[in-house]
């Protein structure tokens, strides 16, 4: 791990010593970062502060004031070693999460950082409304197959209230299909198949 204050440092190797999942192998400041993952050669890096990529080869947990400042290119951690990019003051759940999810493989994002940053993804999508819980099973069924008369079955509703979900649904996703739905639902992280 690496940060540039003794302080930091320390909190962040009891928040990780605290976790059974993860071995803390060394701390360092960002200007000895590159010795150490050459000498100790970690299966993930945790930083603090802006990441100093052109000594890490090895993937990256960064923790910075705003996550939602890499989106906007302004912090260079769109880099492919920052494979999860936290605020500061992130939760020792969330920063053992993301270091356990990073050594798997997998991005890690926290979910305030997502929701503000897939502005810069995909425009308009921040002023979208989200689906209602409803609305959500209701893609769920859609997405299992189901035609209008089994959805109202299984969640015990009307047809008729199926057929309002599903125009509330096709006009919050901005679809016209009941198979763009289901993509858009899968895209969009709502619905896993």
């Amino acid at each position: 791990m690496s940060a540039s204050s003794a302080l930091a440092r320390a909190g962040l190797a009891a928040v990780l010593h605290g976790d059974s999942r993860v071995a803390v192998v060394g701390e360092s400041t960002p200007a000895e970062l590159s010795h150490m993952i050459a000498t100790l050669e970690p299966d993930v890096v945790v930083e603090q502060g802006e990441p100093q990529f052109e000594a890490v080869q090895t993937p990256s947990v960064v923790l910075v004031d705003d996550p939602r400042a890499v989106w906007r290119n302004e912090i260079p951690a769109h880099d492919e070693r920052a494979r999860a990019v936290l605020s500061r003051d992130a939760t020792a759940d969330e920063i053992v999460a993301a270091v356990v999810a990073v050594a798997a493989g997998l991005v890690a994002v926290q979910p305030h950082t997502l929701a503000a940053s897939m502005e810069f993804v995909v425009p308009g999508l921040a002023h979208r409304e989200r689906l209602s819980p409803r609305e959500s099973e209701v893609l769920i069924q859609l997405a299992r197959g189901a035609g209008n008369k089994q959805i109202a079955a299984a969640l015990t509703i009307s047809e008729h209230t199926v057929k309002f979900h599903l125009a509330s649904i096709f006009a919050k996703l901005g679809v016209s299909s009941r198979t763009e739905a289901v993509t858009q639902g899968v895209r969009r992280g709502l619905i896993m198949l």
